[in-house]
């Protein structure tokens, strides 16, 4: 498994472990507030603090043991894979920022549209991890 394969999985893994608690908490447990407050801004801090920190140690885990690949410089597979993910993940952000956008016309407040964005940049994101993999996995 090459080193940014290796840190397509472990942002995959840190974006789940870091926001999937938080948007059960919001989501399942229905606890989204009415107005956004110093508590309702700190879940989402939290789950950014969570996030850095993960994968700040998973990162430098990953380099530390694949001292050589991470010295390498992104060959034009690389490149190309990532491209694709972003190909692939911008369109998922941009229904999901419309989306967002399109909860306000049905009276959301701004908790809930906070929140709709930022599950729009999660999944963005997820999207992008997980077509990196596959594209690793599939050869390019």
């Amino acid at each position: 498994m090459s080193f940014r394969e290796k840190l397509s999985w472990v942002s995959l893994g840190g974006i789940t472990v870091a926001y999937g608690p938080y948007f059960f908490i919001v989501l399942v447990l229905q606890r989204t507030p009415t107005s956004l407050g110093v508590a309702d801004a700190a879940g989402i801090l939290t789950a950014v603090l969570v996030l850095t920190c993960l994968m700040t140690v998973a990162t430098i885990i990953v380099a530390i043991t694949n001292v050589r690949d991470a010295q390498a410089p992104s060959d034009e597979r690389d490149v190309r894979i990532a491209g694709r993910a972003v190909a692939f993940a911008y369109p998922v952000l941009l229904a999901g920022v419309f989306a967002a956008l399109a909860t306000l016309f049905f009276g959301a407040n701004q908790a809930v549209l906070i929140n709709a964005v930022l599950a729009a940049v999660v999944l963005g994101e997820l999207t992008r991890c997980l077509f990196e993999i596959v594209g690793y996995r599939t050869r390019g």
